[in-house]
Parts: C-alpha cells; structure tokens; sequence
C-alpha cells in the first residue's frame, strides 16, 4: 500500500531512493470507519493522511450548530493542513470519513523527520499543499460565481456516482444550499432529460 503514495508523489518529481525508503517506514496504514473523525474541529490534529479508498468530509460547525463542508477527499487526495500538524495548532475544520476508507497517515514526529533528510520529498509536500490550497480557493470562487445546480452538475461531471455514496444533506452543505433545494434540482434535472 505504501507504494501508492510513492507512485502519486513522484508524478511531480522523481524521489530518491534513500528518501523512498524512510517515507514507507514512515506512513502508517489506518482504515477509518464510516462516521470516524481523522480529528475533530478545536483540537489538535494527530495525523495528516493520504486517502487510498474510501471518501471524507472537512467541515466546521457555526455557533448554531450549522455545519459547512469545506470540501469531499477522495481516493488519492491528501486530507491535512501541514500548518496546523507540523505547528500543532487547533484544527479549524473536522476530519469524517463518511464511508469506510482506507488511509496512509503521517504524523508531526514523521513530518519533521521528512523536512530534515528528505528535501525532495519535502518540497514535492509543500507544492501538493500550496497547489490544494489554490484549488480549495478556486472551487469557492466558483461555488460564489455559478448557480446551484450549475454547482451541482460540476460536481456530478468531476465526479460521477459521487451522489449515491454521499447522503444527500451533505452534497447540499458543501453547495451552501438546503436540503430541500437540492431536491429541487435534482427534480428539474431529471425533467430535463425526460424532454431530451
């Protein structure tokens, strides 16, 4: 399983053979189940991870109990915030696997020993890091800029079948819309495609 997170990191550059072999000692296997938080929102997080299988929610809670999901990680996404893990700072957003999912995680101890003897490795994490922080910006500019259901319909395309494994009431909290609109939606949709 390891060799998964080598074979994604090297697509941006080559890694060394030396920093290879101490990044496999270095990620632990974990399965984390359906309705298990990787770390809650306030504290501190443990682990950073790479997502083999499954699928997780980020998302924070308003002072009215409102929650808001930031974004989806999928299978061979990265969900951490190096700041907050290498920096121990209080995570802003909750970490849920929201079906059974398969992860490599990667703690502070191994973060530090990465930033110390693998430079490559190292800079090849900082650039998945600003490139994710750049995507996460892009997709609530568009969340701001289309409609719902053009919000909707991309997230459908960019992942397909993603709206039978994510209860519904989730789709609609990442979209900033109601449940009830969402239906709505879906509703017009399938309408659509009837006329078609």
């Amino acid at each position: 399983m390891p060799q998964r997170i080598i074979d994604f990191l090297s697509k941006t550059k080559e890694i060394p053979p030396n920093e290879v072999d101490l990044l496999i000692q270095l990620v632990k296997p974990t399965t984390l189940e359906k309705g298990a938080f990787l770390y809650p929102e306030g504290k501190t997080p443990k682990h950073g991870a790479y997502v083999l299988s499954g699928i997780l929610r980020e998302f924070y809670t308003d002072t009215k109990g409102v929650e808001s999901i930031r974004r989806f990680a999928y299978q061979d996404w990265w969900i951490v915030d190096l700041y907050e893990l290498i920096h121990e700072k209080p995570a802003l957003y909750s970490v849920q696997a929201l079906e059974s999912s398969e992860l490599l995680t990667f703690d502070k101890k191994a973060c530090d020993i990465l930033i110390q003897k693998c430079p490559v490795t190292t800079s090849i994490l900082l650039e998945i890091s600003a490139a994710e922080k750049y995507s996460i910006a892009k997709k609530e500019k568009q969340k701001r800029s289309l409609s719902a259901q053009e919000n909707y319909l991309s997230l459908l395309s960019n992942h397909p079948g993603i709206d039978k494994k994510i209860p519904l009431f989730h789709i609609a909290s990442y979209l900033n819309i109601k449940p009830e609109s969402l239906s709505r939606i879906r509703k017009q949709i399938g309408l659509s495609k009837i006329k078609h």
